[in-house]
């Protein structure tokens, strides 16, 4: 609490009229500051929107399952890449005392014919059996039924449309619509939509059947080996207890995790192993090196041509410090001149890329505390740098 009252006494309010006027009289230079500096926030800004719009993305699906517990093979890296284990070992759990339930999932990849194009587009297909509820998504449990005729599937309305075609509108206008596989062996039918989100491992997504996903993704999946088994207990059981039987049970054959868990591991991969982490940090970085050589550049010259001024004010007995804080203020009302329509414009191409990608991009509060944190902190440090100079310059030698 000392430092922070320490730090309001430093920043008077009363010397914030000197520090405005030193800015605005020269509009032009204040104007190309703040838009440098609403570019590095911007910069900043769509980075972690991207970031945390991957990381979303990557795990929509995941936080929507329903189940207390997940099996998974230990080889599978991340939800782009299913590595399938024996269905068997999912029914052995069965078994244990607590568990109520178990379903297999299979999830993978296809490539279909773009509607109304000639490109090939990426379909997430997840297979299950449509007795089971095992998303928490109202559109597909309402059309559970629709997915017991073979070749019967439901479209992920969130999908990349520029990449599939226009399914989702070409449904609304017309009903069901038939698609086919790209290197056309098979093709299947649409029968409604859903929401779920679009993802980066995949254009869209399909939900189906078992049997219609077996049959869609032969033979990157064969019957029996399953890419997800979903584990459900009894109300009363204690759900880390029944894991860690699990984890003996199985010992190096599968993981057994909670939802929570898959979710953690799923962003970490993306975060920290794949290359998507490292470039978006370096583009946040990148942004704060823009905005502190921008701040730093147009306050050195601000002290530069206001030397004997600030000279002169040492001469009358102001200290060092006085000065370095009115640097410090032109600093962060540059700052906030330029966080403020940096953060406008984010939220608007926020707004628009989401639509467009169907990849939820959001302003949030951590993100806008984070970015107006790092815009006013670098502006501190660069005026701070600049005026490095000036603390130990001579009064009587600048006249």
């Amino acid at each position: 609490m000392k430092s922070v009252r320490r730090l309001s006494a430093l920043i008077n309010l009363h010397d914030l009229p000197l520090a405005w006027l030193q800015l605005k009289r020269q509009p032009v230079r204040y104007l190309v500051a703040v838009t440098g500096i609403g570019f590095a926030a911007l910069l900043m800004f769509m980075q972690l929107g991207f970031q945390s719009g991957l990381l979303r993305s990557a795990t929509t699906f995941y936080q929507a399952l329903e189940t207390d517990l997940i099996l998974i093979n230990p080889a599978t890296v991340n939800s782009g890449s299913y590595q399938q284990f024996p269905q068997s070992l999912l029914y052995q759990a069965l078994g244990i005392e607590g568990v109520s339930d178990t379903i297999p999932l299979y999830v993978t990849n296809i490539n279909a014919q773009q509607l109304g194009g000639v490109k090939p587009t990426s379909l997430r297909v997840i297979g299950f059996d449509p007795n089971q509820t095992i998303l928490d998504v109202p559109a597909i449990n309402d059309q559970r039924d629709l997915l017991k005729t073979p070749n019967f599937v439901l479209f992920d309305k969130l999908g990349l449309s520029i990449k599939t075609g226009p399914v989702a509108k070409q449904f609304s206008d017309d009903g069901p619509l038939e698609l086919i596989l790209s290197n056309y062996s098979r093709s299947f039918r649409v029968m409604g939509l859903f929401k779920l989100g679009s993802t980066f491992v995949a254009d869209s997504n399909l939900i189906a059947s078992q049997a219609t996903a077996l049959e869609l993704a032969f033979p990157q999946v064969t019957l029996g080996e399953i890419s997800l088994g979903l584990i459900r207990l009894d109300p009363s059981a204690n759900i880390s207890q029944v894991q860690n039987y699990l984890r003996s049970l199985y010992g190096d054959q599968l993981q057994v995790l909670t939802k929570d868990e898959l979710i953690t591991q799923e962003r970490n991969y993306w975060n920290n192993v794949s290359s998507f982490g490292v470039i978006f940090g370096f583009g946040t970085i990148m942004g704060l090196l823009v905005g502190g050589v921008v701040v730093y550049q147009v306050l050195y010259t601000d002290v530069s041509d206001h030397l004997k001024e600030y000279a002169t004010l040492k001469a009358m007995g102001f200290s060092n410090q006085f000065i370095l804080m009115v640097v410090i203020q032109e600093s962060i009302l540059l700052a906030v001149s330029a966080f403020i329509p940096a953060t406008l414009l984010s939220a608007a191409l926020y707004a628009g890329l989401t639509a467009v990608s169907g990849i939820r991009l959001e302003m949030t509060a951590d993100k806008t505390l984070l970015v107006g944190s790092l815009t006013i902190g670098l502006c501190a440090v660069a005026s701070a740098i600049a005026i490095r100079k000036l603390q130990d310059a001579d009064p009587a030698s600048v006249f």
